[in-house]
């Protein structure tokens, strides 16, 4: 008879693969998580930004001064490389009606306007007064595309939240089918 020790070496390969799944699917769970995490931040910084960019408008149409409106307009700066590449990628256009009411929005118009808290690495925000639209000029890289309106990330998300439904929705019939 065999005098067995320890595990055999089947056993150890299969144990060993295991760990391995498992410690994949973990990190790919985290890395879901967390490129959620990052665009749910920035959704929400641009939710602040269109809340607050209402209210000026509102203030500047009941009192009647432009003025009120924060930022720079971007006709006055349409030399800068990443309004070309904007307008190359057409996130904006110039034949827009509402064209002269984009204005740009650095990180000293964030804190004039009392959203010092929205954290702003690199480029700067760009606002419609009159659509109320948020673009981001970095944009969000999801998945292989790049989202820079609010607009967009709503509607990724939505279509997101509508395939878990349709996807749930199936899991429900197939196990009352089977039922």
């Amino acid at each position: 008879m065999k005098n067995q020790k320890g595990m055999g070496h089947l056993t150890l390969i299969l144990c060993v693969i295991i760990i391995i799944l498992v410690a994949v699917g973990a990190f790919y769970y985290f890395f879901i998580k967390l490129e959620d995490q990052v665009i749910e931040t920035y959704k929400t910084d641009m939710l602040l930004i269109q809340g607050k960019v209402k209210v000026l408008s509102e203030e500047a149409i009941i009192n009647k001064n432009g003025e009120l409106l924060k930022g720079r307009k971007i006709s006055e700066s349409l030399e800068d490389e990443e309004i070309k590449a904007l307008l190359e990628n057409g996130v904006l256009s110039q034949e827009e009606e509402s064209f002269d009411n984009y204005y740009l929005l650095e990180k000293s118009n964030l804190d004039e306007m009392g959203l010092g808290a929205i954290r702003l690495e690199k480029g700067y925000y760009i606002v419609n007064y009159d659509t109320d639209e948020v673009i981001y000029s970095k944009g969000i890289k999801f998945g292989e595309n790049t989202y820079y309106k609010l607009s967009e990330i709503e509607e990724l998300q939505q279509k997101e939240e509508n395939k878990a439904n349709e996807e749930e929705q199936a899991e429900e019939q197939t196990s009352e089918e089977n039922n």
